[in-house]
Formats: structure tokens, sequence, C-alpha cells
């Protein structure tokens, strides 16, 4: 389950984290209990909302309700605004960045940098020296030498204050089984560590654990017009990212190795969809589904298969009638080999549809179609 902001903040406050002074303004005629000036942010499932408009300071009630009006109607990426977070005005003196996540990597690692408030795949790849990761032992967390580490890389005091954040930060990551809890920008303010963001997404595998916060976050969503999307009963695990290209992947471990060489590409990942089990046509057809109808913002679809139990003609299948039944102008690249190969790639050439053996040449076919579409 993604969070949105306020959510996100909610759990930080909850656990003790330092968050500004904020409220939901639920439409342009109830005015927020905020002093002016304060922020007004658009809640929805994706990022790049500042530069979409979707960030505005308010100097007065004539601000408010001019743009809230104007918020509350956008579409961001191709997902609509279901709400307005007003929140105080802070000026940090340095802007960080701080995650956990379990996306993309093979243990829980935490991610830093001096470099907050910009694209943490920006950094990335324009700074790789800025970032710093630690794998974390599930177990015990993030040890004391770790602890040194990354106060020096953020040029903070490794003090009791630190200390006490990274374990709040770490117990909400372990104890509400999440898969991403990030905070960026993490400002520093008074020589505190403010989350001035929080984009935090919980396990929807691990619901039986947590029911009340699932079922209390839902019922706070249904007053915003926001429907929590559901399971469909299939193996499918998908993720939404903030990328331009999709990437279907039959094996979770191929997966990650999709994601690095699409980053390694200069590329950046919209969704990650694993099939996950032995996958018949009708699985790879929701997986399609997920993927073109999740993303407005997609630019090119990257499907990557090895046949060991699933069949490739199944899995071509899947794909060939999902796309006569939901037509796209979005370039799909395949990677596909194993059990029933050459049937599939017969399936897939009379769709007109790449097709290769190579995951490299595949993957650098799905970033060159993305970034030709930007």
């Amino acid at each position: 389950m993604n969070l949105f902001e306020f959510e996100g903040k909610q759990l930080f406050r909850d656990a003790g984290i330092p968050v500004p002074q904020s409220c939901l303004a639920p439409s342009s005629e109830a005015l927020p209990d905020l002093p002016f000036p304060f922020v007004l942010k658009a809640q929805t499932m994706t990022g790049g909302r500042g530069k979409a408009g979707g960030i505005k300071v308010c100097q007065n009630e004539a601000d408010f309700r001019q743009y809230a009006l104007a918020i509350l109607g956008m579409t961001i990426k191709g997902h609509p605004v279901h709400g307005l977070l007003a929140e105080e005005m802070v000026s940090p003196e340095r802007e960080l960045y701080l995650s956990i996540t379990l996306q993309g990597v093979k243990a829980p690692t935490l991610i830093a940098s001096a470099m907050g408030g910009m694209e943490i795949e920006r950094v990335a790849a324009e700074h790789p020296q800025e970032l710093l990761r630690i794998e974390l032992d599930p177990f015990l967390g993030l040890k004391a030498y770790q602890r040194r580490a990354l106060a020096r890389k953020l040029k903070v005091a490794d003090d009791a204050k630190f200390a006490a954040f990274l374990e709040r930060l770490q117990k909400i990551f372990f104890e509400k089984d999440a898969l991403l809890v990030e905070i960026n920008p993490l400002g520093v303010i008074g020589g505190e560590l403010v989350a001035m963001d929080a984009k935090v997404v919980l396990d929807d595998h691990a619901r039986f654990r947590h029911e009340p916060l699932f079922s209390a976050l839902e019922e706070t969503r249904a007053s915003l017009g926001y429907h929590t999307p559901q399971g469909d009963g299939t193996t499918i695990t998908y993720v939404p990212l903030d990328g331009e290209i999709g990437l279907i992947s039959d094996g979770a471990g191929t997966g990650m190795l999709a994601l690095d060489l699409v980053t390694q590409a200069g590329g950046r990942v919209a969704s990650f969809c694993e099939l996950g089990g032995t996958t018949p046509a009708e699985v790879m057809y929701k997986a399609m589904e997920y993927t073109c109808k999740s993303q407005a913002q997609l630019k090119s679809i990257l499907v990557v298969l090895i046949g060991g139990f699933n069949r490739m003609d199944d899995m071509a299948n899947g794909i060939t009638r999902y796309l006569a039944d939901h037509p796209t102008r979005v370039p799909i690249f395949t990677r596909m080999c194993g059990t029933m190969e050459e049937e599939g790639f017969r399936i897939m050439d009379e769709a007109g549809l790449f097709t290769c053996r190579g995951l490299t040449e595949a993957v650098e076919k799905a970033v060159g179609a993305a970034k030709e579409g930007q």
C-alpha cells in the first residue's frame, strides 16, 4: 500500500519523528487552522508535485482559496489529486536525504545523502559519491560504527538525538512491514532533524499483521474519494515507482537485475510487476493491465521472461491478447528464453512485437525508446 504524504507523516508523528505542523484541508472552502503564510501541498500518489504546480505558498485567505481550487482540479503524471495538506512554513539550514528500502535490493538498505531535496535517482546518476548505502541487519538494525559513518556523510552530530531519530525510523520500517520509508528532504532546523516530506510503502502481503492500520487508512482515503486497489487473487506483486519504463518480470531476481541494468543505462523504472509462481496467460494479461493502466507517464515497457516452469507461448499469448483488447502506442520490448521459446517468438513476431534473447539488448531498446519519448 502506497501512503499519501499526510499518512506517512502521521506514522512519523506517532513514532516521535519531528514533522512540521499540518492539517488536511478537505476543500477550498474549509480554511486550515494554521497561521499565514503556510504551504499547500497536493496529496497524490506520485512525485513531481512542485514542478506541476501542486505545491503553493499561501500568504492570505485569497491565496488559499485560489490555489486550493486549482490544485484540487489537477492531475499529476496521470494521478488525480485527492486532498490538500496545509503545512507550516519551515526554513531549513540544510536539506538531506534519508530512506530505508527493500525495493530493488536484496536486504533492507539505508540510503543517505547530504544532497536532499532533489530526486535520488538524479543524485545517483550525477553525484554517486554523495550516496551512502548501508545494509541493515533485520535483527540488530544499524550498528554503532555504521551510525558514525552515516553522521559523517550527513555532516551531523553523532549524538543521542541522532541515534534516537534513526531508531524511530527503523522501528517504523520493521514493525510496520514497510517496503520503503523515505524522507526527502530531511531538514536540519535549529540543530533538529525534521521530516519535511514522507514517502511510505507498506507490504500488502503483511496486512494480516496490521489490519487495524490498513482499515483506518482505507476509511480516511474513502472520505477523500480515493479507494485503495485490492488484490486480484493472482501471484502478482506490483510496485509503482516514478520513472518512465514499465518493468514486468517472471522472477524477482531477474527483475532486480533488469532494474539495475535500466538504471545503469540512464533509465528510470515507472513500475515493477513481478509475476511470481507458475504463470498462465491470464496472469501475464493481468500484469500488462497493471503496468499499462497504472502509469500514465509510461514511455516504454520492458518484459523480462525466463522459461523454467513458465511457458513462453503462454506469456506471449497473455501479452498479445491484452494488446488486442487494449491497443497502446507505448513500445514494448521483450526478452524471452526457455520453455517453448520458439513458439513464443512466433506469436510475438506475428503481432509485430520486438522480442530478443538477450537481456542487455532488450534493456537498451527500452531505455532508448523512453528517452526518445521524453
